[in-house]
């Protein structure tokens, strides 16, 4: 009986080592995906916070009232546009309208990010052995 021996591929350490840096960055997408999709669901869960500060601020600013003046008496506000137009100004929560759109900048750039990185986690092809197992 004879033995054949196995020849080895001369690219067969770069497939090995191609095939490992790919499943790294694989198991690296699949982490950072996990993070970013846990920071988007605590934005989210701030922004419920952020947005009863924003409602309870505009409803003690007076804002809804210097805004409904204008549907109640618009030849005042017409004649006075200029002092309505800084109440309106004054009166609005400017700081808390600034988180709000903050909060909805972070969480779209949250989802942005986790999409990059699902599209990163498809699986990689395996490679065949030498005997094709």
């Amino acid at each position: 009986m004879t033995y054949s021996q196995n020849t080895v591929p001369s690219d067969l350490f770069s497939k090995v080592m191609a095939a490992i840096a790919s499943e790294r960055a694989r198991l690296c997408a699949i982490r950072n995906f996990v993070i970013a999709s846990l920071i988007c669901i605590g934005a989210l869960v701030s922004t419920f916070f952020v947005w009863n500060g924003f409602m309870r601020e505009l409803a003690s600013s007076g804002f809804g009232q210097y805004a409904s003046l204008i549907f109640m008496d618009y030849k005042a506000v017409l004649a006075n546009w200029q002092d309505y137009g800084m109440s309106l100004l004054e009166s609005f929560p400017a700081v808390n309208a600034a988180e709000l759109i903050g909060e909805a900048v972070i969480i779209m750039v949250l989802i942005k990010l986790a999409i990059a990185y699902a599209k990163k986690m498809i699986p990689v092809h395996r490679l065949k052995t030498a005997n094709n197992i």
